[in-house]
Protein backbone atom coordinates (compact mmCIF):
# COMPACT_ATOMS: atom_id res chain seq x y z
CA UNK A 1 0.00 0.00 0.00
CA UNK A 2 1.57 3.38 -1.21
CA UNK A 3 1.73 5.90 1.51
CA UNK A 4 1.63 8.79 -1.00
CA UNK A 5 -0.87 11.00 -1.88
CA UNK A 6 -2.53 11.81 -5.06
CA UNK A 7 -0.81 14.97 -6.27
CA UNK A 8 -2.28 17.79 -8.26
CA UNK A 9 -2.26 17.19 -12.03
CA UNK A 10 0.37 19.90 -12.98
CA UNK A 11 3.25 17.25 -11.08
CA UNK A 12 3.06 14.42 -13.01
CA UNK A 13 5.43 14.40 -16.42
CA UNK A 14 4.57 14.44 -18.63
CA UNK A 15 0.96 16.40 -19.13
CA UNK A 16 0.30 20.13 -20.49
CA UNK A 17 -0.37 21.45 -16.61
CA UNK A 18 3.29 19.84 -15.97
CA UNK A 19 4.24 21.98 -18.93
CA UNK A 20 2.04 25.09 -17.74
CA UNK A 21 3.78 24.66 -14.45
CA UNK A 22 7.26 24.61 -16.00
CA UNK A 23 6.78 27.77 -17.48
CA UNK A 24 5.94 28.99 -14.44
CA UNK A 25 9.01 27.80 -12.92
CA UNK A 26 10.96 29.14 -15.40
CA UNK A 27 9.89 32.75 -15.54
CA UNK A 28 10.66 32.83 -11.52
CA UNK A 29 14.31 31.93 -12.23
CA UNK A 30 16.20 35.23 -11.78
CA UNK A 31 19.42 32.91 -13.26
CA UNK A 32 17.47 31.84 -16.26
CA UNK A 33 16.19 35.39 -16.83
CA UNK A 34 20.21 36.76 -16.79
CA UNK A 35 21.50 34.23 -18.75
CA UNK A 36 18.75 34.04 -21.75
CA UNK A 37 18.66 37.80 -21.85
CA UNK A 38 18.96 38.15 -25.52
CA UNK A 39 17.63 35.08 -26.45
CA UNK A 40 14.67 34.73 -29.71
CA UNK A 41 15.84 38.81 -30.37
CA UNK A 42 15.93 38.82 -34.39
CA UNK A 43 15.92 35.16 -34.54
CA UNK A 44 13.29 32.43 -33.66
CA UNK A 45 13.58 31.60 -30.51
CA UNK A 46 10.94 29.24 -29.82
CA UNK A 47 11.46 25.40 -29.00
CA UNK A 48 10.07 22.18 -29.56
CA UNK A 49 10.57 19.21 -27.04
CA UNK A 50 9.96 16.38 -29.13
CA UNK A 51 9.64 13.29 -26.34
CA UNK A 52 9.59 10.19 -28.11
CA UNK A 53 8.73 6.44 -27.47
CA UNK A 54 6.48 7.19 -24.32
CA UNK A 55 5.61 3.69 -23.30
CA UNK A 56 1.70 3.24 -24.02
CA UNK A 57 1.89 0.20 -25.69
CA UNK A 58 4.12 -1.41 -22.71
CA UNK A 59 2.91 0.39 -20.17
CA UNK A 60 -0.35 -0.93 -17.73
CA UNK A 61 -2.51 1.04 -15.21
CA UNK A 62 -0.67 -1.04 -12.60
CA UNK A 63 2.54 0.59 -13.69
CA UNK A 64 1.33 4.03 -12.66
CA UNK A 65 2.69 5.79 -9.76
CA UNK A 66 1.87 3.86 -6.16
CA UNK A 67 -0.86 6.58 -5.71
CA UNK A 68 -2.92 6.27 -8.25
CA UNK A 69 -2.94 2.42 -8.91
CA UNK A 70 -4.02 2.45 -4.59
CA UNK A 71 -6.60 4.83 -5.68
CA UNK A 72 -7.89 2.58 -8.67
CA UNK A 73 -8.16 -0.56 -6.32
CA UNK A 74 -9.77 1.77 -3.28
CA UNK A 75 -12.37 2.70 -5.48
CA UNK A 76 -13.21 -0.69 -7.60
CA UNK A 77 -13.17 -2.49 -4.33
CA UNK A 78 -15.85 -0.62 -2.55
CA UNK A 79 -18.37 -1.41 -5.63
CA UNK A 80 -20.93 -3.89 -4.77
CA UNK A 81 -21.63 -7.05 -6.96
CA UNK A 82 -24.80 -5.11 -8.24
CA UNK A 83 -22.99 -2.04 -9.14
CA UNK A 84 -20.20 -4.02 -11.04
CA UNK A 85 -23.32 -5.97 -12.37
CA UNK A 86 -24.56 -2.84 -14.20
CA UNK A 87 -21.51 -1.32 -14.74
CA UNK A 88 -20.91 -4.19 -17.06
CA UNK A 89 -23.37 -4.36 -19.05
CA UNK A 90 -22.05 -1.62 -20.91
CA UNK A 91 -18.46 -2.86 -21.55
CA UNK A 92 -17.24 -3.66 -24.35
CA UNK A 93 -18.28 -7.55 -25.45
CA UNK A 94 -14.34 -9.16 -25.74
CA UNK A 95 -13.56 -7.14 -22.27
CA UNK A 96 -16.52 -8.38 -20.59
CA UNK A 97 -15.51 -12.18 -22.12
CA UNK A 98 -12.28 -11.75 -20.95
CA UNK A 99 -13.48 -10.98 -17.21
CA UNK A 100 -16.04 -13.83 -17.09
CA UNK A 101 -13.09 -16.10 -18.33
CA UNK A 102 -10.87 -15.15 -15.04
CA UNK A 103 -11.29 -17.20 -11.53
CA UNK A 104 -12.08 -15.75 -8.43
CA UNK A 105 -14.67 -13.10 -6.62
CA UNK A 106 -16.14 -10.54 -9.39
CA UNK A 107 -13.96 -7.61 -7.90
CA UNK A 108 -11.14 -8.92 -7.97
CA UNK A 109 -11.97 -10.17 -11.83
CA UNK A 110 -12.37 -6.84 -12.86
CA UNK A 111 -9.79 -4.78 -10.83
CA UNK A 112 -7.16 -7.46 -12.42
CA UNK A 113 -8.38 -6.82 -15.54
CA UNK A 114 -8.17 -2.84 -15.29
CA UNK A 115 -4.77 -3.04 -13.60
CA UNK A 116 -3.57 -5.76 -16.67
CA UNK A 117 -5.12 -2.92 -19.34
CA UNK A 118 -2.23 -0.69 -20.96
CA UNK A 119 -2.62 2.97 -21.83
CA UNK A 120 -2.28 1.85 -25.44
CA UNK A 121 -5.20 0.15 -24.81
CA UNK A 122 -7.45 2.46 -22.59
CA UNK A 123 -9.61 4.26 -25.22
CA UNK A 124 -11.21 1.12 -26.85
CA UNK A 125 -10.81 -1.32 -23.11
CA UNK A 126 -12.69 1.14 -21.20
CA UNK A 127 -16.01 2.54 -21.33
CA UNK A 128 -17.74 5.72 -19.24
CA UNK A 129 -19.37 3.49 -16.98
CA UNK A 130 -16.01 2.25 -15.72
CA UNK A 131 -14.17 5.81 -16.39
CA UNK A 132 -16.56 7.43 -14.01
CA UNK A 133 -15.10 4.96 -10.89
CA UNK A 134 -11.20 5.98 -11.95
CA UNK A 135 -10.28 8.64 -9.51
CA UNK A 136 -10.38 11.98 -10.99
CA UNK A 137 -6.44 12.25 -11.08
CA UNK A 138 -6.58 8.92 -13.50
CA UNK A 139 -9.28 10.19 -15.47
CA UNK A 140 -7.36 13.68 -16.13
CA UNK A 141 -4.11 11.71 -16.84
CA UNK A 142 -5.73 9.71 -19.58
CA UNK A 143 -7.67 12.62 -21.43
CA UNK A 144 -4.34 14.25 -21.08
CA UNK A 145 -2.62 11.07 -23.06
CA UNK A 146 -5.21 10.93 -25.80
CA UNK A 147 -5.30 14.85 -26.60
CA UNK A 148 -1.68 15.40 -26.54
CA UNK A 149 0.45 11.93 -27.49
CA UNK A 150 0.59 11.26 -31.19
CA UNK A 151 -0.59 7.61 -32.44
CA UNK A 152 3.07 6.89 -32.41
CA UNK A 153 3.70 8.12 -28.92
CA UNK A 154 5.68 11.13 -29.35
CA UNK A 155 4.85 14.18 -27.35
CA UNK A 156 5.97 17.65 -28.69
CA UNK A 157 5.85 20.20 -26.14
CA UNK A 158 6.04 23.91 -27.18
CA UNK A 159 7.78 26.52 -25.73
CA UNK A 160 7.90 30.55 -26.71
CA UNK A 161 11.56 31.26 -25.50
CA UNK A 162 12.24 35.13 -25.57
CA UNK A 163 14.69 37.36 -23.96
CA UNK A 164 14.83 35.79 -20.29
CA UNK A 165 11.19 34.69 -20.08
CA UNK A 166 8.71 31.94 -21.73
CA UNK A 167 5.69 33.93 -23.14
CA UNK A 168 3.66 30.80 -23.89
CA UNK A 169 3.69 27.07 -23.93
CA UNK A 170 1.39 24.52 -25.88
CA UNK A 171 1.12 20.68 -26.40
CA UNK A 172 0.76 19.46 -30.01
CA UNK A 173 0.59 16.36 -31.99
CA UNK A 174 2.00 17.34 -35.11
CA UNK A 175 4.99 19.56 -35.78
CA UNK A 176 3.52 21.36 -38.45
CA UNK A 177 0.94 23.10 -35.97
CA UNK A 178 3.84 25.37 -34.79
CA UNK A 179 6.61 27.20 -36.14
CA UNK A 180 9.92 27.22 -34.26
CA UNK A 181 13.42 27.93 -34.62
CA UNK A 182 14.95 25.03 -32.43
CA UNK A 183 13.73 21.12 -31.52
CA UNK A 184 14.97 19.21 -28.88
CA UNK A 185 14.59 15.41 -29.68
CA UNK A 186 14.95 12.12 -27.36
CA UNK A 187 13.76 9.49 -25.99
CA UNK A 188 11.29 9.72 -23.24
CA UNK A 189 14.24 7.65 -20.85
CA UNK A 190 16.62 10.40 -21.84
CA UNK A 191 13.62 13.17 -21.17
CA UNK A 192 12.85 11.63 -17.60
CA UNK A 193 16.55 11.41 -16.86
CA UNK A 194 17.35 15.06 -17.58
CA UNK A 195 13.96 16.08 -15.73
CA UNK A 196 15.15 14.44 -12.46
CA UNK A 197 18.30 16.44 -12.70
CA UNK A 198 20.26 13.37 -13.26
CA UNK A 199 21.94 14.19 -16.53
CA UNK A 200 23.27 17.73 -17.64
CA UNK A 201 21.38 19.04 -21.46
CA UNK A 202 24.65 19.88 -22.88
CA UNK A 203 26.82 17.05 -22.27
CA UNK A 204 23.60 14.81 -23.01
CA UNK A 205 23.51 16.82 -26.06
CA UNK A 206 27.04 16.34 -27.10
CA UNK A 207 26.71 12.11 -26.37
CA UNK A 208 23.97 11.86 -28.56
CA UNK A 209 21.24 11.35 -26.25
CA UNK A 210 19.56 14.41 -27.31
CA UNK A 211 19.35 15.77 -30.88
CA UNK A 212 18.90 19.53 -31.78
CA UNK A 213 17.55 20.61 -34.84
CA UNK A 214 18.30 23.98 -35.06
CA UNK A 215 21.89 26.45 -34.58
CA UNK A 216 24.14 24.30 -32.36
CA UNK A 217 26.07 27.42 -32.24
CA UNK A 218 23.46 29.39 -30.50
CA UNK A 219 22.52 26.73 -27.85
CA UNK A 220 26.40 26.74 -27.26
CA UNK A 221 26.30 30.42 -27.10
CA UNK A 222 23.73 30.25 -24.71
CA UNK A 223 24.87 26.97 -22.48
CA UNK A 224 23.99 28.73 -19.14
CA UNK A 225 20.27 29.46 -19.69
CA UNK A 226 20.37 25.76 -21.30
CA UNK A 227 21.66 24.03 -18.21
CA UNK A 228 19.29 26.53 -16.24
CA UNK A 229 16.39 25.49 -18.08
CA UNK A 230 17.16 21.76 -16.84
CA UNK A 231 17.88 22.43 -13.79
CA UNK A 232 14.45 24.77 -13.27
CA UNK A 233 12.96 21.44 -14.26
CA UNK A 234 14.71 19.50 -11.97
CA UNK A 235 14.04 21.24 -8.85
CA UNK A 236 9.74 20.42 -9.78
CA UNK A 237 8.45 18.60 -7.39
CA UNK A 238 7.33 15.81 -10.51
CA UNK A 239 5.98 12.77 -10.29
CA UNK A 240 6.31 10.03 -13.73
CA UNK A 241 3.36 8.98 -15.08
CA UNK A 242 5.80 6.21 -16.91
Amino acid sequence: MSTQQLQPIEQYFPTEPWLEAYRDAINESNEYAEHSAGWGVEFDGSFIFQIEGIPLESNTIADLPPEIVDAVDDELSGLSESEIDAMLEEAPPEVRERIESRSGPLEERVTTEVMETTMAEIPDHTWPELRAEFPDLLDELITQLEENIADDGTMYSYLDLYDGECREVDTITDLDEREYGFRLVGDFEQWTTLVRGEGGVIDMLMSGDFEIDGDMQKILQYSDAAVDLAEVSADMDSRFIF
